[in-house]
This record gives C-alpha cells, structure tokens and sequence, in this order.
C-alpha cells in the first residue's frame, strides 16, 4: 500500500471511530438511497442503473453514512466515466450478493471506457486521477472505510468494456441468520 497523505489518513483515523450498527438488506436502504439521490445525475447523462439487490442478506455491521459515502463515490464515478464515450449503451447494474460465508459483496459495474490493466491499483493511490476535473480523493478515502469495516475494496475489467468495483462487509455474527 502506497503511504497516505496526512488527511487520508485522518479520515481514516475518523472512520474507524464511528459507531457501528446492525442493519439487513431491509434497512440496506442506503444503495437504494444512494441511487435515488443520484438518479437525476444518471438520467442527465443518459446513463441507465439497474438494481440487482438479493433480497436475503443477513444482517451486516457498519456505519451507514460511511457505506452511503462509498456508494455515493462509486455511482458517482461510474456515471462521470459512463458520460466521457459514445459507445453503445451507458449502464450501471448495482448489485447485492452472499460473497462467501461470513461477507456481503456489493458490485457496480459499468460500461464505461473501463480502466487500463496498469491503471487499477493506481486508482486507490491519493491524488491520482482519471478524471479532467477529478481530485484524486474519492477512491482513497473509500478503501480504508471498507477495510475499516472489515471488508475489502477492488476493480477489474468489465469484459467488453467499463469497469466493475466490488466490496465486502462482513456479517454481524451476533445476529443469527
């Protein structure tokens, strides 16, 4: 990991003193919220989103501003990445899944221009931008709330083109499923 400037690292420091709180894919509303507060941006750029949310996930343990504030980055990104071509159609599929025993994964992909091999890693590194206008903060900050919550934050090629971001959270094992 590439060394954080001091104000990555204190939201970092922030982000992992917040409280944490149990809430389900019923009270997961925050993907939905999040879509809804940006659904006028996509629609202004022609972007299509589609939500895939499974509808049994147990229950998951976190701060739901923080979650909101990765979700909103995300979306955020994918339609700016979405609005700079012309290719074919703009989509943003938003989804929820089990990831393995023990996690919830959360995946945007999208049909953007996708994000060159030697590109993903630099993506997390603070300062580093893919955007004319960008600042470089947005995915930095984003990772270390992930891992703060116990999960992890990644990007890959979305095969033919665009770009897929995922993360985990971990489950709430006081909470029987």
């Amino acid at each position: 990991m590439t060394a954080r400037t001091p104000v990555v690292a204190e939201l970092v420091t922030v982000s992992r003193s917040v409280q944490f709180v149990r809430y389900s894919k019923r009270e997961l509303k925050a993907i939905s919220e999040v879509n809804a507060l940006t659904s006028s941006e996509a629609r202004g750029k022609g972007v299509s989103v589609r939500m895939r949310l499974a509808e049994d996930l147990p229950f998951i343990k976190g701060d739901r501003v923080q979650l909101q504030q990765v979700m909103l980055n995300l979306i955020i990104n994918a339609i700016d990445a979405m609005s700079s071509t012309s290719d074919g159609p703009q989509e943003l599929t938003i989804s929820t899944r089990m990831n393995e025993p023990g996690a919830v994964l959360v995946t945007l992909s999208d049909s953007g221009p996708g994000i060159a091999p030697g590109n993903i890693e630099r993506l997390f590194e603070p300062f580093y931008t893919t955007k004319t206008n960008g600042m470089g903060m947005g995915l930095s900050i984003c990772r270390p709330i992930i891992e703060a919550h116990g999960g992890r934050l990644w990007a890959s090629a979305n095969i033919p083109r665009g770009a897929i971001l995922q993360f985990t959270v971990p489950v709430d094992p006081a909470v029987p499923p």
